[in-house]
């Protein structure tokens, strides 16, 4: 497994998501090894993905499960609109689960 600061198994998700080829000008090694610095951040005018910024470059954690505040608001600005309300919630859950694991 590849697990990104947030949670998502980067593993899968590079095999799950096809918007990720379509959009992507290389292909996407996961936010851990891109910095946080993905494909669809230049689409919102970012440089870097808000989650990651908060949780490595701001608090310094590895990742999101060492915040108290996990899942917190930024988890919730992030959603992708390909997904229900349902969906993204249960993804989220999931998230969260994997990282407090670790």
């Amino acid at each position: 497994m590849d697990i990104s600061i947030c949670g998502i198994d980067c593993a899968v998700a590079s095999i799950e998501c096809n918007k990720c080829e379509e959009l992507a000008e290389k292909p996407c090694r996961g936010c851990n090894a891109e910095a946080g610095r993905l494909f669809w951040t230049k689409y919102l005018g970012l440089e870097v993905c808000p989650i990651y910024n908060c949780c490595v470059n701001e608090k310094q954690f590895d990742h999101c499960g060492q915040c108290v505040d996990l899942p917190c608001e930024i988890y919730f600005s992030t959603k992708d609109p390909s997904f229900s309300d349902e969906e993204f919630e249960k993804a989220i859950r999931g998230r969260v689960e994997v990282l407090k694991n670790l």
